[in-house]
């Protein structure tokens, strides 16, 4: 009777596994989520223009970087980044790309 007990209690410790798993996905802390948008705000990305010129964007500013490594605000207007991707700034931060105007039917 005992390796049967044994085997009821391991069948639902196998079937209680998932449903416990998919609850800590969502078990997220608000502190956890500001946390986590903190670390990705920090995170550098170094280019490369088309031009050549190398650049740092961290969060959303965009720096030139200099031969010697010191960094400025990219100057105001569209980039393209040798992957072919256009980041268009003002003041050194990047502006979110205007949705194209549609024609309003008459």
């Amino acid at each position: 009777m005992n390796i049967y007990m044994m085997m009821l209690v391991a069948a639902g410790l196998l079937m209680m596994t998932p449903v416990t798993a998919q609850a800590d996905d969502h078990a997220a802390t608000p502190e956890a989520a500001v946390e986590h948008a903190a670390e990705k705000a920090a995170e550098v990305k170094e280019a490369m223009l088309k031009d050549g010129t190398k650049v740092s964007i961290e969060g959303d500013m965009v720096s030139v970087v200099a031969e010697d490594g010191t960094k400025t605000p990219a100057p105001d207007g569209e980039h393209e980044l040798a992957d072919g991707t256009k980041v268009t700034t003002k003041e050194g931060k990047i502006v979110p790309a205007e949705a194209p105007a549609t024609p309003v039917a008459e």
